[in-house]
């Protein structure tokens, strides 16, 4: 019988992966700080009734030609906000305002009202700021940005606005999650699988996604990525050299081909 936890492990399989998140969440700290001293973010900003129901609004400037959401991963069961603060960097200097949401993690939600509750974070977002949307996610965050592009998701008003939508190293198909020990918070069944895999799911014509992996990514996390993209008959690239922690490094640099291909329908 195949071991999925196994299967599913990141950590142990990349070199110094302590050391690189324990850096991660230090560069987060210090960015945040920076900003707030620049009075550029606005912090815990409600999006809905939930505890976590709350965002991190970083603004580059007077000037803000798009605004980008990143959903961070963690399996649905960990992480903050606050850890991913550092990622912003690369948009605001390409003049994109970034929003970094929580959402309730499981068991307290299960990943149906997750879905939900970013549905009702891109509305609220889309309400609130004018221009171009763009929602890019790692993980499970990766799984929930692809929710945001299935059809019936979004109403037609809020899906006009989505320019772009980004899974990153994307959980795609969440039935093997079931085969694993995480699956006593997770609380996920056949049927919720079913409806909350976006590989499995119909994706909405007007809306562009690019599904993005880093080529040394554990081979689960390459398969999945594979299937969306061969679903959906979308853009698919595999970074070379990059694996589940360092994919994201792009989103730091303004120059980045990461940042290139998410803002490529974004007029400078």
């Amino acid at each position: 019988m195949e071991n999925y936890n196994k299967k599913f492990e990141i950590g142990k399989h990349i070199p110094n992966a302590h050391k690189i998140i324990k850096e991660a969440q230090e560069k987060s700290v210090d960015f945040q700080k920076s900003m707030s001293a620049e009075n550029k973010v606005d912090l815990n900003v409600k999006y809905g009734s939930s505890d976590r129901n709350t965002m991190d609004i970083f603004t580059p400037g007077p000037y803000v030609r798009a605004t980008l959401i990143f959903l961070h991963g963690g399996y649905w069961l960990s992480s903050d906000k606050s850890l991913w603060s550092h990622l912003a960097r690369g948009s605001l200097e390409s003049s994109v305002r970034v929003i970094i949401p929580n959402y309730t993690l499981c068991p307290d939600a299960s990943i149906p009202d997750i879905t939900q509750q970013i549905k009702m974070c891109v509305e609220a977002v889309a309400a609130q700021y004018s221009g171009p949307i763009v929602i890019a996610g790692h993980q499970a965050g990766g799984q929930l940005a692809a929710r945001m592009a299935c059809k019936g998701v979004l109403d037609a008003g809020v899906i006009s606005r989505i320019s772009h939508i980004i899974p990153i190293s994307p959980l795609s198909d969440l039935n093997p999650l079931i085969l694993t020990s995480m699956n006593a918070k997770l609380n996920l069944t056949k049927e919720t699988a079913a409806s909350e895999s976006p590989a499995l799911l119909d994706v909405e014509e007007d809306i562009t996604v690019t599904v993005w992996v880093g080529s040394d990514e554990r081979p689960l996390y390459l398969e999945q990525a594979e299937l969306l993209a061969a679903r959906w008959d979308c853009f698919f690239v595999k970074s070379k050299h990059l694996n589940h922690f360092d994919i994201l490094g792009g989103l730091e640099v303004q120059t980045s081909r990461l940042l290139g291909r998410i803002f490529v329908n974004i007029e400078a």
